[in-house]
């Protein structure tokens, strides 16, 4: 074989070992599967938190101390060990000084925790996050003030991540931090030297000058200030809700800029937006209700909220419109075992609170007449912007059950407002520098709040809740910041029952529209005049209404208007309102009675009907009942110079010899004794006859006489006070019948007033 044969063989072989050596390799391959990629590393951090969730906190702590002294530069085990820390001491955690050492202890490694994580990894914003949360809970105002650069460094990271849920949850903090900042610096006033507000036992100025004392000492800044973290707060909470739209909190925050600063066109522009956007977002709608009843939009208001009701569940809808925010904190004597306070009314089972809810707000609707209860919307309103305003998540508080809150929903916002430094005590409130706020009301209501600088809440002075709670008890709620207040005259309004039954009456209603005022501001020549009466039963269903609309010549109406209606009302409690509105001014006028049960069966009398002169009505010989007789009612006011008509029943009188016999005593009395001269009357029946003979003093008639009638279970009289010797001024009146067949008393006691 030649040498280049001889390399030809030796190729072959070495190829053939090749393919071969490929071919068992192939084979081997295709006989066993194939390697799964490797397994993702599980963090020490994850493990820790699977363990935390099951509940053995203390296990994965441990595994994570362990972790970090394998491994210092481990920042997710340091954060989560930090997280848990903190968690197992924030029960203990407080503003106030704490006792606790393990739970110091615990808040110190956490401390130390979370700040290594940041130094670790400072491009995580969650770190950064978690700390400034962290910090802001704390009871040292330094750590609270680091906390606002911390969550600036978490929008930072954010920013640079790119994640948009985590920049939305940066923004919102970095928000907040301006916002603790504006909170204690906006409205600041200007002290002289070191003079603060005190409340102490050694106070020695008037608490009903409470604001000329406050400007006395400190001048407020103009222009306000707290505008740049305002502003810086607002921008921040709008990026927020631009980067996760579909967050209630954020949102939130951004309600409570706009409301703050009183931008109402803007917060319904907002809410109305998120609305169309989220239909099932019930902080939308409560915040549009807001907004539209501060721009007076009460249609738009009542919408808003309704529909926020129907989306909230029942715990918070009750939570929400829960009536003892305006009630007393306790019942007076007078008003004991009725339901008057808020103790009282938390005791109440929900279906019956449900039905004296809906009265209260009936009794309380400043104009029937209108499709709106204004006062009601503004309760709602005063609750929304409370818990837009000074909720805390941190502390799981709501805002509308703060000390502030809780003032801002019996008396609304306040006429005047400023931030002094210093505390209201005689050191100050906190070790750390405390910032007193003032509210002051121009009805001379005065309120001093401590607050505690970086944390955004507040709290009634020490020195003043003894006066706080004086006066909730006397005076639980105002409204007399809503302009429907403000356009409203009194009717005067006087009603009398006869008995029509076992279980109903006959009310009599006689009211003095006073027309005068009503048309007095318009233009009009011709002024409409719509005048309505209803009437509510005790489950606050109309069972009586009459509405009219008369119109007025504008330069001749000037005196009241007197108008009567007779309607049966039902057992029970019946509220009766007569009301009139001047729709173009917005004046209105009204009314209101509570008619509580009465006793329909056995020996008694009805209530006194004024009128003019009283008599029988065309044949009519012998009255059966009070309608037999003539009589134009008026609700207790009558001019000078003329007769005052009395007409009333008596009934179940027991007969003798087939007669009854009964005395009448009727004393007038005035009420106001101190006038120069005496008055003189005289009784005269229906012939105009003088009727017994009377008893006549300086400032007190008093007459009695004897009746003899029929054998009737309703008998009727009517006479007259001829009373044109008397000066105007009021009086009082005392009918009393003496059955004189067995000596049983009753008796009406009524006033009225000679005009």
């Amino acid at each position: 074989m030649t040498p280049r044969s001889d390399r030809f063989v030796r190729a072959t072989r070495h190829v053939g070992v090749l393919l071969l050596s490929a071919s068992l390799a192939m084979r081997a391959l295709v006989a066993q599967p194939m390697a799964s990629p490797p397994t993702p590393r599980v963090s020490a951090a994850q493990i820790a938190d699977s363990i935390a969730a099951q509940g053995d906190t203390a296990r994965a702590v441990a595994l994570l101390d362990s972790a970090v002294r394998r491994d210092r530069r481990d920042a997710a085990a340091w954060h989560q060990l930090g997280l848990l820390q903190w968690n197992q001491a924030r029960s203990a955690r407080a503003p106030s000084f704490m006792k606790d050492q393990k739970k110091i202890r615990l808040l110190i490694a956490a401390d130390t925790a979370l700040r290594l994580a940041t130094q670790l990894a400072p491009d995580s914003a969650r770190y950064w996050l978690s700390l400034s949360r962290f910090n802001i809970q704390s009871g040292v105002s330094t750590m609270r003030f680091a906390s606002s650069g911390q969550a600036r460094d978490g929008l930072s990271a954010a920013e640079r991540s790119g994640e948009k849920l985590l920049l939305a949850e940066a923004a919102d903090m970095a928000g907040m931090a301006a916002w603790r900042s504006y909170d204690a610096l906006a409205n600041r006033g200007l002290t002289s030297g070191v003079s603060k507000v005190q409340l102490g036992i050694n106070s020695n100025w008037n608490r009903n000058n409470a604001r000329d004392y406050v400007n006395s000492i400190a001048s407020k800044i103009e222009p306000p200030t707290g505008d740049n973290d305002h502003a810086a707060a607002l921008a921040m909470f709008s990026r927020a809700v631009g980067a996760d739209s579909s967050n209630l909190r954020y949102s939130r925050h951004l309600y409570m800029a706009y409301a703050e600063r009183k931008q109402w066109p803007n917060l319904a522009t907002v809410a109305a937006l998120r609305a169309r956007q989220f239909p099932l977002d019930f902080q939308a709608q409560l915040a549009l209700g807001l907004a539209y009843h501060r721009l007076a939009n009460e249609k738009g208001a009542t919408r808003a909220f309704d529909s926020a009701f129907v989306l909230l569940d029942e715990t918070e809808a009750n939570r929400l419109k829960n009536l003892s925010r305006i009630l007393r904190p306790r019942a007076p004597k007078a008003l004991q075992g009725q339901i008057s306070d808020s103790a009282s009314w938390l005791k109440l089972p929900s279906s019956q609170r449900d039905g004296l809810e809906s009265m209260f707000w009936m009794m309380s609707d400043p104009l029937a007449l209108t499709q709106e209860n204004e006062f009601r919307l503004e309760f709602l309103a005063r609750v929304v912007f409370a818990d837009f305003r000074w909720t805390i998540d941190e502390m799981a508080l709501r805002g509308a059950d703060t000390d502030r809150g809780d003032v801002y929903v019996r008396y609304g916002p306040p006429d005047f407002e400023m931030t002094i430094p210093g505390g209201t005590t005689d050191g100050n409130t906190y070790s750390d520098g405390g910032v007193t706020l003032v509210w002051d009301y121009n009805s001379a209501l005065t309120f001093f709040f401590d607050l505690q600088p970086g944390f955004a809440t507040g709290r009634v002075s020490r020195f003043d809740r003894n006066y706080v709670e004086t006066l909730r008890d006397a005076i639980p709620v105002s409204f007399a910041n809503v302009p429907a207040t403000r356009l409203l005259d009194t009717i005067p309004m006087r009603i009398v029952r006869f008995r029509s039954g076992a279980d109903s009456s006959d009310a009599v209603i006689a009211a003095s529209v006073p027309i005068d005022s009503l048309v007095r501001a318009t233009p009009l020549d011709r002024v409409p005049v719509d005048i309505d009466l209803r009437i509510f039963d005790q489950f606050v269903k109309v069972r009586g209404l009459e509405s009219d609309q008369l119109t007025f010549a504008r330069d001749s109406a000037n005196a009241p208007l007197d108008r009567a209606w007779t309607r049966r009302v039902g057992p029970g409690i019946n509220v009766v309102r007569v009301e009139a509105l001047q729709a173009d001014s917005k004046r209105g006028a009204r009314a209101m009675s509570r008619l509580d049960p009465t006793t329909n069966v056995g020996f008694g009398m009805s209530d006194v009907l004024f009128g003019n002169k009283p008599e029988l009505r065309r044949g009519v010989t012998m009255p059966s009942r009070w309608s037999d007789v003539a009589i134009t009612p008026n609700a207790g006011s009558v001019a000078r110079g003329s007769a005052l008509g009395l007409l009333w029943e008596m009934y179940d009188l027991v007969p003798k010899n087939g007669m009854t016999t009964y005395r009448v005593a009727i004393t007038v009395e005035r009420e106001n004794r101190m006038g120069a001269a005496g008055f003189a009357v005289r009784v005269l029946d229906n012939l105009g006859r003088a009727v017994g003979r009377a008893q006549q003093f300086r400032d007190r008639f008093t007459i009695s006489f004897d009746r003899q009638g029929s054998a009737l279970p309703v008998l009727v009289e009517y006479l007259s006070l001829d009373m044109t010797q008397a000066p105007s001024g009021g009086y009082r009146l005392r009918v009393e019948v003496t059955d004189l067949a067995n000596q049983k008393k009753t008796a009406r006691n009524t006033a009225f007033r000679i005009r």
